[in-house]
């Protein structure tokens, strides 16, 4: 009797907080996109760290430019069994076919199992989402990294597993509008336009924040005094790579620390995030850049 009584109160209790407090949820937390997992320590121990060893600089920032060094090699890094990003959104319309394997046929068999897995993981609710679902354990498991997220997502999971700093919060994701898409759409009004943008991480070394392209390996430095924390609507924040000469690129999240995934993993969620710094908010937020620095 007093156990059908406790299960009884236990129900009534989760009705109550379901009604009241609707935000809770019972179900498991879903995992981190920058979560450290076995196979992101396996990578890290046997394939990073033996040549991070044999580095001559043991300055943090030539440390971690290494390791993106390595993410991006062609024979160590994580991009060896790179599948055309085209490619994903082609086999998606041919399967609607049942015509998949007229894409497929070209690919190694390591590159046909990552295609059919990444399309029924990643491409059900929007095709698009493939660049940005796919979390650190994805990438390092199936070595297919192709996008800027990929690459800023493994360097922070092999950051974390080599246990390499002081402290979380000087190790952040971040992600950025490119300034010229982000003022047409502002100047549209037109929430649909797809605006490109950029994705990397930011380390605090000393009391200076770094930029680290972690697609392309360079660093760039923040303006003395520069806080993740002055990343708000509506004044922007512009950064610029040596990759990129002529593109601007305009601040508009930073993870909170380097669990931080800054939720960008759907087209729907970055765009949002592109336009307010919120992946639930589709409104414009920031002010037009070109116009006050023309």
């Amino acid at each position: 009797m007093i156990c059908k009584r406790l299960k009884y109160c236990t129900f009534l209790i989760l009705i109550f907080l379901s009604l009241f407090f609707p935000s809770l949820s019972f179900s498991k937390q879903e995992v981190s996109l920058l979560e450290v997992t076995p196979r992101v320590i396996e990578y890290a121990i046997n394939t990073v760290k033996p040549l991070l060893d044999s580095c001559a600089k043991k300055d943090r920032l030539s440390i971690l430019l290494k390791i993106s060094d390595i993410l991006i090699s062609p024979e160590l890094g994580i991009h060896k069994n790179e599948i055309e990003p085209g490619n994903f959104i082609i086999y998606d319309k041919l399967e609607k076919l049942k015509l998949g394997f007229l894409i497929s046929f070209r690919l190694s068999p390591e590159q046909k199992n990552i295609l059919k897995e990444w399309h029924l993981k990643f491409m059900r609710k929007n095709p698009a989402n493939v660049f940005f679902a796919p979390s650190a354990d994805d990438i390092i498991k199936t070595r297919a990294a192709f996008g800027c997220s990929h690459y800023a997502r493994s360097f922070i999971a092999v950051v974390k597993a080599l246990d390499l700093m002081d402290f979380p919060e000087h190790l952040r994701y971040v992600i950025s509008s490119k300034a010229d898409d982000y003022d047409k759409a502002l100047q549209k009004k037109d929430s649909e336009m797809t605006i490109n943008g950029h994705q990397f991480v930011m380390v605090k070394i000393d009391s200076r924040w770094i930029a680290i392209n972690t697609s392309k390996s360079q660093w760039t430095a923040m303006p003395e005094g520069f806080s993740p924390d002055s990343v708000i609507p509506p004044k922007n924040i512009p950064i610029k790579f040596e990759s990129y000469p002529d593109v601007t690129f305009l601040l508009r999240k930073i993870g909170s620390d380097y669990n931080d995934d800054c939720d960008d993993n759907s087209l729907a969620a970055l765009m949002n995030i592109l336009r307010s710094g919120d992946p639930l908010d589709s409104s414009f937020k920031w002010e037009r850049f070109e116009a006050l620095n023309s």
